[in-house]
């Protein structure tokens, strides 16, 4: 199947109701999954072709990889992460989508024989990397994956994406998720430095040629912002209105090409 966003997401809806997923059509978890259409339209910036090989890295419930499969139903999509990959697999075959293919892999382990015209992490750097080695690691391993000139597309909420008035209380939050204990598994989450890293980016051997963002009009409240972190209570100067990882403000764009060695 190919066809306009507003089909795609008729279809999915549908075959999604009356289903183990039919939660995810909730307006709520819905908003989150469709984006309005935004997984698609990014993925545009990669001008994929009938024969193309995309791997979704930190690919989740499978999403990223699922939607574009549908618009681009000659392109091959390989989805890898190390918790949902199973999950990701069964909602593709409800939805009949036939050139996606899941794996469970560790992304900061994977080592592919074939190579891939394009790889995407589509707010994945968060869930796997938590430091900057991490980032290395994981950039690296996307460099060996890809073709000679082969793209890189990664779409994220930095720190810098979050506003000046809420950044530290977000970072305090999460500091705190994690000194409780609560970041364990696919629980992981980090808000990472842009500007670290664009400057990993170059190091491993990539050019970065596109660089934009995106913003959204969703939000968290306290109440949500409770329920997200697990968290009995919250800092006293918690503010009515925030961003966190999954539900951001606005997410930064980057397009770049694999380019020398590292």
């Amino acid at each position: 199947m190919s066809g306009k966003l507003e089909n795609i997401e008729k279809m999915m809806k549908s075959k999604l109701e009356g289903t183990e997923f039919s939660d995810y059509v909730c307006e709520e978890l819905w908003d989150y999954i469709w984006m309005s259409g935004f997984r698609v339209e990014v993925a545009a910036l990669l001008s994929l072709k009938p024969g193309d090989k995309v791997l979704d890295v930190g690919c989740g419930d499978g999403w990223f990889a699922i939607q574009n499969a549908l618009k681009y139903p000659k392109v091959n999509f390989v989805g890898i992460d190390l918790f949902e990959a199973d999950e990701a697999k069964r909602i593709a075959e409800l939805l009949g989508v036939r050139n996606c293919k899941f794996y469970k892999v560790d992304a900061l382990k994977m080592s592919f024989s074939e190579k891939f015209d394009h790889v995407v992490l589509f707010m994945a750097l968060g869930n796997i990397c938590e430091s900057l080695n991490d980032l290395k690691k994981l950039f690296e391993n996307c460099w060996r994956a890809l073709k000679s000139g082969g793209k890189l597309l990664i779409v994220e909420p930095f720190e810098e994406d979050f506003p000046a008035e809420v950044r530290d209380i977000v970072k305090r939050l999460y500091k705190l998720y994690k000194d409780l204990g609560k970041s364990q598994g696919e629980d992981k989450e980090t808000i990472l430095s842009r500007k670290a890293t664009l400057t990993t980016l170059k190091k491993t051997g990539f050019r970065i040629f596109n660089l934009g963002s995106r913003e959204f009009d969703w939000y968290v409240s306290k109440d949500e912002a409770k329920e997200y972190f697990r968290l009995d209570e919250l800092p006293l100067d918690m503010p009515d209105i925030i961003w966190v990882h999954d539900i951001p403000k606005r997410v930064t764009i980057i397009l770049a090409m694999k380019e020398g060695t590292f």
